[in-house]
Formats: C-alpha cells, structure tokens, sequence
C-alpha cells in the first residue's frame, strides 16, 4: 500500500479529549486482560502490581502512538460508537 504524502500544516485527524480517554481505557482493557491471561494462568505469577504497571503503560504508549499516528481506523469507530 502506498502513502500519499500529506499537505503542509496538517496533522492527522483531530482527536477529541473525550475520543482520546476512549482509546486509553479501550487499550488498557485489552492489556489488562492479556497480561492477567499471560501472567495469572500461563506463568502462574500473581503479582498484581506488575499487572498494573504495566497495564497502564502498555495503554499510555498505544494512545500515544494511535493519536501520534493521525490516521482514523476501525478502533476509532468502535471508540465513537460506544457500547
């Protein structure tokens, strides 16, 4: 696939703050129940704190990423739609 090259003075999509505290909690949802799965019944290592580290850090770097990249995709709509 190719990309086109933007025009000068633009960045992406403009992301809402409502948008973007959307696509936190919907990154760190799945973090969290990737890393429980991972850590919990795989390597049976309970530690909860490291759970939510890194949870937390996982879900800020993909935000930072979806919203530094400006492109609208299918988490977008998924965010704006809602439950």
């Amino acid at each position: 696939m190719t990309r086109r090259a933007r025009p000068a003075g633009r960045r992406g999509a403009g992301f809402t703050t409502k948008h973007i505290a959307g696509l936190f909690v919907f990154y760190a949802i799945v973090a969290f129940c990737v890393l429980t799965f991972a850590l919990f019944y795989v390597f049976n290592v309970g530690e909860l704190r490291l759970v939510t580290a890194l949870t937390l850090g996982f879900a800020v770097v993909a935000t930072l990423v979806h919203v530094w990249s400006g492109r609208r995709d299918r988490v977008d709509q998924l965010i704006d739609h809602g439950p």
